[in-house]
């Protein structure tokens, strides 16, 4: 298991924040409602979960008398714990860091033949669309959990920020498909 130096803790805190978990429901959760902007893996949930406990941000408590299976430890914001949180929250964020193999390949693109490149925009093209369909999808759940009464502006507010990335990405790889294959007319006409 590798110890998480980074802000794995953050992530934690504040979904703690809104509930108490267990380490598989936060793995699940951000699988579902982050992935488009934040990854944690096993591997940093559970050591960053026992460092909050240790560090007094959290507490456990073994859960099988309300019917937790397989006896799960269920894991609860504490005071320290939500003012470290919004400590955090009032620095100001890091700069983003973008990391998109597709752009390098596009870069380097006159190394290789037209026909590999636009293969490659194809499948981002729809790779982009499923994700924005998926947006769509958690923006609707989140309204449906408006009408009943649970409030969550604040995960509506991200899952519309993926629709956004995710449609100007795929409109930036319809319009690369275009200028290359209006390149290749270009050279083939020469």
């Amino acid at each position: 298991m590798k110890e998480n130096t980074g802000k794995s803790k953050y992530v934690i805190l504040g979904m703690l924040a809104r509930m108490p978990l267990t380490g598989y429901t936060i793995k699940k959760w951000i699988e579902n409602e982050y992935s488009h902007f934040w990854q944690e893996s096993y591997g940093q949930i559970y050591p960053s979960l026992k460092k909050l406990v240790a560090e007094g941000l959290a507490v456990s408590s073994d859960n099988t008398e309300t019917g937790n299976r397989r006896g799960q430890i269920l894991y609860s914001i504490t005071d320290a714990g939500r003012k470290e949180l919004s400590d955090w929250l009032r620095e100001e964020p890091e700069i983003e860091k973008l990391r998109y193999e597709i752009l390098l390949k596009v870069s380097f693109g006159g190394n290789t033949e037209p026909e590999v490149l636009l293969g490659h925009l194809d499948d981002f093209i729809k790779r982009n669309e499923k994700l924005v369909k998926d947006m769509n999808g958690y923006m609707e759940h989140f309204d449906a959990l408006k009408v009943q009464g649970t409030d969550c502006t604040y995960s509506q507010l991200t899952a519309l920020c993926g629709v956004y990335i995710y449609s100007a990405m795929r409109d930036w790889a319809v319009l690369a498909k275009e200028i290359i294959s209006e390149k290749e007319v270009v050279r083939n006409s020469e």
